[in-house]
């Protein structure tokens, strides 16, 4: 009987250890759709871009600009594939992740909550959470601050909390599943917003906002402020030493509640180029590592601000995957210059 007990319990580790290898590839696997996640919605608003820069202008220089920008985030983009792929990391889940979970979720519908219930709108409420985060929640702020991306869309887009609770459980699990992929660019976590909402509103069948290409009267305005909102912002966190979410959320906030005053006939869409922008400057100072890199990233963010307005309208998230291809393209740009510093030599 004890020779026959002892025969299942090795049969039964067996199976064990089979599954576990198994669940080992399936862990990596989802590591690496993670990033693709990530890397296919940056590439599908940036290929927009180009196409209504083109349509509206043909090749002029804005195309070639996105042009050039969508290279240079294929070229910095497939060197983190290397990267990743050469030592692919196992989605190791725990405990832990379903409170990282909870924390999105929280933060999304907290920030719908301040923005549609209580009128506050998506700049203020947003900025206020991810003050509130880095104030009193810091172990959880990052999460927390990732779900308020969530929590920006339009209620015209998503109307409900309800909605806002399927995008910002799809955007925790992208999360997730995200962690070791393209870390360090600012915008990460609004490209994972975006992909929650995108996949929210799909499922729901609810439509995009449609909006208009901003003229270059308001143009003008929205690289200043994009410039001024991504500086102000790399300051606070890598001169100051500042969170990232703290830094953020000061600039988001105090351009949500300032700038609709100071400019009241565009004052609200300069809000939500300063917040945007905001979120380049959480890059850390590896990937982005002085103010000149900084200006140059809130310059094509500006840009790319301006033309991708006609698409993913409402969605939340938008506006830090922006970010996310400006500071990609803006890596990549310095590489090219430090690979031919390198053959001038």
């Amino acid at each position: 009987m004890y020779k026959a007990l002892s025969n299942e319990v090795q049969s039964l580790n067996v199976i064990t250890s089979h599954d576990l290898e198994r669940w080992e590839v399936l862990d990596m696997i989802a590591s690496l759709m993670g990033a693709v996640l990530l890397a296919g919605k940056t590439f599908t608003l940036l290929i927009f871009t180009l196409l209504e820069s083109v349509n509206l202008h043909g090749m002029h220089p804005t195309s070639a600009v996105f042009v050039l920008t969508l290279f240079l985030v294929v070229l910095e983009g497939w060197r983190e594939f290397e990267a990743l792929l050469k030592n692919l990391p196992r989605v190791r889940w725990e405990l832990k992740d379903l409170l990282i979970l909870l924390d999105v979720i929280a933060g999304a519908l907290f920030t719908f909550t301040l923005s549609v219930t209580f009128g506050l709108g998506p700049i203020v409420a947003a900025g206020l959470v991810g003050v509130i985060a880095a104030a009193f929640f810091r172990r959880h702020e990052v999460p927390i601050y990732c779900g308020a991306f969530v929590g920006m869309v339009s209620a015209d887009l998503l109307p409900s909390h309800w909605h806002v609770l399927l995008a910002s459980s799809i955007a925790g699990f992208v999360f997730l599943i995200s962690k070791f992929a393209l870390n360090g660019f600012g915008g990460k976590l609004g490209t994972i917003a975006l992909v929650g909402c995108t996949a929210a509103a799909l499922l729901t069948d609810r439509t995009f906002i449609v909006g208009s290409v901003p003229g270059w009267d308001v143009g003008v305005h929205l690289l200043l402020h994009s410039v001024l909102g991504v500086l102000f912002t790399y300051v606070l966190n890598v001169r100051f030493s500042r969170s990232p979410v703290m830094s953020s959320g000061i600039v988001g906030l105090a351009g949500g509640l300032l700038l609709p005053i100071l400019h009241p006939e565009f004052g609200s869409m300069l809000a939500s180029m300063v917040i945007c922008a905001s979120f380049a400057g959480m890059s850390k100072k590896e990937r982005m590592p002085n103010q000149l890199y900084a200006v140059l990233s809130g310059l094509l963010c500006g840009l790319v601000f301006m033309y991708s307005v006609p698409h993913f309208g409402g969605a939340g998230g938008k506006l830090g995957t922006i970010a996310f291809a400006s500071v990609i393209a803006t890596a990549g740009f310095r590489r090219l210059l430090s690979l031919a510093g390198s053959r001038s030599r």
